[in-house]
């Protein structure tokens, strides 16, 4: 019971401190005016994955210290991309019409689905190893850049603020401070978490995957559905939408891949065979409701839902719980 509500604490920390570093980092990008869709595919797209980040980094530290935890990490990777891709965009598909722009058809909706293959096929070995990490890392950063050179005015922007106020400089340094905090939080309560789950994981006998893949996986897709829900609020749907999908590009390209550069990173059979086939099936899916209507339908939205809820029920009935 202790550790369940240490398990709990470790979720709500997770939140908290990527709600704190979301919210100044905004305020930052709002001060250098830049593009909704470019905040949610970067600023905010990474942190949201701040959770996954740090779970995943501190999985590999239990993995370089001789503790097998790298399923946890990869398993939270997957299952909260499922969530994202799936409940999320289609509890939000049913309040309200998300329409999907030119940039997300041809551009990163592609780079989502490129990294799941790419993932899928540097896990048939059965190890994500610290090249792999290496790779993943750096392609993720060559998708930034491309983003950085897209964004037209960017570069100016940063240019004129190269010369900050006394008073713009105290406000920037206060809302890194506060960004600094909100790390803290995070290493704080994902070192939590994966040390209680890998007790559950073996009291109970049952694998680290499931429980990465279904409930930390769902506790660390709540920033993306916050803050897309925010963004549709304010009338953003670019920006709610670039957060889900620029979160599914972040998530197992440089979450992951910085956990791997740490140590070499076993995977599962299982994440191999089923969970990632379905994390491609459902985005593929996703991408081509979009491409019909430019837009997703109630239709689309209740199917979306469906299928995580169908996911939910195998994934539970597979480990023998129902």
């Amino acid at each position: 019971m202790i550790e369940l509500l240490y398990f709990l604490a470790g979720l709500i920390g997770i939140w908290f401190g990527a709600h704190i570093v979301v919210d100044h980092a905004l305020v930052i990008a709002k001060q250098l005016k830049i593009s909704k869709l470019f905040v949610g595919l970067t600023i905010l797209s990474i942190g949201t994955s701040l959770p996954e980040i740090f779970t995943h980094i501190n999985a590999s530290l239990k993995e370089l210290s001789g503790m097998a935890a790298s399923n946890i990490a990869i398993g939270t990777n997957i299952g909260s991309n499922i969530v994202q891709i799936t409940l999320i965009i289609g509890i939000l598909g049913l309040i309200t019409k998300i329409k999907s722009s030119k940039s997300i058809q041809r551009r990163d909706g592609l780079v989502m689905l490129g990294s799941i293959v790419l993932l899928f096929l540097l896990g048939l070995d059965g190890v994500i190893s610290q090249l792999d990490g290496a790779l993943l890392f750096f392609l993720y950063l060559g998708y930034l850049l491309h983003l950085y050179t897209r964004e037209e005015e960017l570069s100016e922007i940063i240019a004129h603020k190269s010369k900050w106020t006394k008073k713009e400089f105290k406000n920037f340094t206060s809302h890194i401070v506060m960004i600094l905090v909100g790390l803290g939080i995070l290493q704080f309560a994902a070192n939590t978490i994966v040390d209680i789950t890998l007790n559950f994981s073996n009291t109970l006998g049952i694998e680290q995957s499931f429980f990465g893949l279904l409930i930390i996986g769902f506790a660390t897709a709540l920033p993306e559905f916050t803050t897309a829900v925010m963004g549709l609020l304010r009338k953003s749907e670019s920006l709610s939408l670039g957060v889900l999908i620029g979160s599914n590009i972040t998530n197992p390209m440089m979450a992951l891949g910085i956990g791997a550069m740490i140590t070499d990173n076993p995977i599962s059979k299982g994440l191999i065979n089923f969970d990632i086939p379905f994390w491609f099936i459902v985005s593929a899916g996703l991408l081509l409701l979009f491409q019909r209507n430019k837009k997703l339908t109630k239709f689309g939205a209740a199917l979306m839902i469906g299928s995580y809820i169908a996911y939910a029920l195998y994934k539970t009935y597979s480990v023998g719980i129902i």
